[in-house]
């Protein structure tokens, strides 16, 4: 029995059943694979506001960009191909402004007439904008709110109030590292006038302080902190460095401890060389000067112009002469002043293990540990003492040890093989797996729901149409019996009297064959008129 007969055999309605049922699988079938096998979705953005969210569904729509909206309204999704045009499309248009607002709000054209103060407002408002975005891009943060306090100067006053800073940011990990506050406060400072750094405070989304306000003190010692740990990170590094490039990676432990002076030192000092004098001025002075006696006469000629008269008389006279002469000289000195910086080392300790050389065993033994040699450490300690500075005088002390590492104990050492699915390392195992199931979904449906169903169908039509056997037609019996089988008479009469036949596959059962027997024993007459119209018939 070919496919064509169980068609017709299993009847109008089981066959438009079972076209409907193909219909329906085949269409759940497309849509599942049309829906894995599209174009996946990618971020657009994310931690959108309500009101910018309503903003950009409007503008998606608009370019004919389709779009999903995830994770409670707060995640917009599109194409992966049309993220990047997307981006710059709203970028264009200010969106999304993450809730703040930046240099943009000089660009409205009502500016004209603002007042100073509302001027002013808007510049605060600019640059609180500006810095929240700029801490909200960084790695860790998802987003930040800043607060300045720019207090103005009043008029005629000497001392006027300085900066503050307050910002509260959201996370996307549990905490930042000291260096990233660090850099955040820095960043405010170095962007707000007049704001110094330890004077802004850092406080995450659960209200734990990350960095509090502090005064000159405590600013100091901040820093005296940090910069000692910045040295021992410093030379820690570069013994590391130097170590490993010999003992190989990972074969060497570095700990650094530095007693730093961090006092700050003005000195002046004025030194004079008695040898080194010098004349500065020279003075001379002469005094000459005489005395005597001289007499003096009353006479007429006196009196007379041009008169050659001696009207005088000279007597005894004496000469007085004086010379002086003063010689300063400059003593040569020299004024120095000195001002020494606090971050002096005072003493260093350096303390480096260094693991000793892995053998490996022949024909896949186990791998033997050999210690360095003396040679090999005192040239290793010799390249850590001339990398750290050392110097005996103050104190410094650098021991370099061998020691086997409990991390790289014999036999593990060697790196490990490479796994089954290694090169899926690039490609999206999600898609993949995703991919997977939709088709073993697919073929469960398939084997487990519509075979049996269709199988079902079939089955019922063939055995339909197989159960039913020809009426036996003849003259009812005279005596009315109940049979099992219906005889009607040769006046075409038919009784109510069927034959009990078992399944039909090909051939009659022999309890089927005795059945007829008996009927036909019982009723001879009714037998042969029936055989007789059976073979008019034909």
């Amino acid at each position: 029995m070919n496919f064509t007969q169980l068609l017709l055999k299993a009847g109008p309605t089981r066959l438009f059943a079972m076209l409907g049922i193909a219909a329906v699988v085949a269409a759940l079938l497309f849509t599942l694979v049309f829906r894995i096998g599209g174009e996946p979705k990618a971020l657009l953005f994310a931690g959108v506001e309500t009101r910018e969210m309503a903003e950009i569904t409007q503008r998606l729509e608009a370019a004919d960009i389709p779009y999903e909206i995830r994770e409670d309204g707060g995640s917009i999704y599109v194409t992966r191909s049309q993220v990047f045009n997307a981006r710059m499309m709203l970028s264009a248009d200010g969106l999304p402004s993450r809730g703040s607002i930046g240099y943009e709000i000089f660009d409205q054209p009502d500016a004209l007439g603002q007042t100073q103060f509302q001027q002013n407002i808007n510049r605060l408002r600019a640059l609180e904008g500006e810095l929240s975005r700029t801490i909200g891009s960084l790695d860790g943060v998802k987003s930040a709110r800043v607060h300045l306090v720019l207090p103005e100067r009043q008029l005629f006053s000497r001392d006027a109030e300085q900066p503050t800073a307050s910002i509260v940011i959201q996370l996307r990990r549990d905490e930042l590292t000291s260096g990233q506050v660090r850099a955040i406060r820095n960043l405010v400072a170095s962007a707000t006038p007049g704001l110094s750094a330890n004077r802004v405070t850092i406080v995450d989304e659960t209200g734990r302080l990350l960095a509090a306000a502090q005064s000159g003190e405590d600013g100091v010692a901040d820093g005296i902190d940090a910069r000692q740990v910045a040295t021992e990170d410093r030379i820690r590094r570069t013994v590391t460095d130097i170590v490993e490039g010999i003992v190989g990676q990972g074969n060497a432990r570095v700990q650094v401890s530095a007693d730093m002076d961090f006092n700050r030192v003005s000195e002046t000092r004025q030194t004079f060389d008695p040898e080194g004098r010098v004349v500065r001025s020279t003075q001379t002075s002469e005094e000459t000067g005489r005395s005597g006696e001289t007499a003096h006469g009353a006479t007429a000629g006196a009196n007379v112009p041009d008169a050659n008269t001696s009207a005088s008389q000279s007597g005894p006279q004496n000469e007085n002469n004086q010379s002086s002469e003063t010689i300063n000289y400059e003593i040569s000195n020299t004024t120095r002043t000195e001002v020494s910086e606090g971050g002096h080392i005072r003493r260093l300790s350096v303390a480096v293990a260094v693991n000793g050389s892995m053998t490996p065993g022949a024909e896949g033994a186990a791998a033997t540990y050999t210690p360095r040699t003396d040679e090999e450490m005192q040239r290793l300690t010799s390249l850590v003492r001339s990398a750290v500075g050392f110097n005996q005088e103050r104190g410094d002390t650098v021991e370099v040890v061998n020691a086997q590492f409990a991390n790289l104990a014999p036999g593990n050492e060697t790196a490990a093989a490479p796994g089954m699915f290694d090169f899926l390392g690039n490609l999206d195992v999600m898609r993949i797996i995703e991919i997977v199931a939709a088709l073993i979904a697919a073929l469960a449906f398939t084997f487990f729901v519509l075979r049996p169903l269709v199988g079902g169908l079939i089955r019922g039509g063939a055995n339909a149409a197989a159960g039913s056997i020809p009426a036996l037609s003849g003259p009812a019996p005279a005596g009315g019996g109940g049979a099992a089988a219906a005889l009607p008479g040769p006046e075409g009469a038919q009784a109510d009297a069927g034959i009990d036949i078992a399944q039909i596959n090909g051939r009659v059962r022999a309890s089927s064959v005795k059945k007829v027997a008996e009927v036909v024993d019982q009723h001879p007459d009714e037998s042969v008129q029936i055989i007789r119209g059976w073979l008019n018939n034909a």
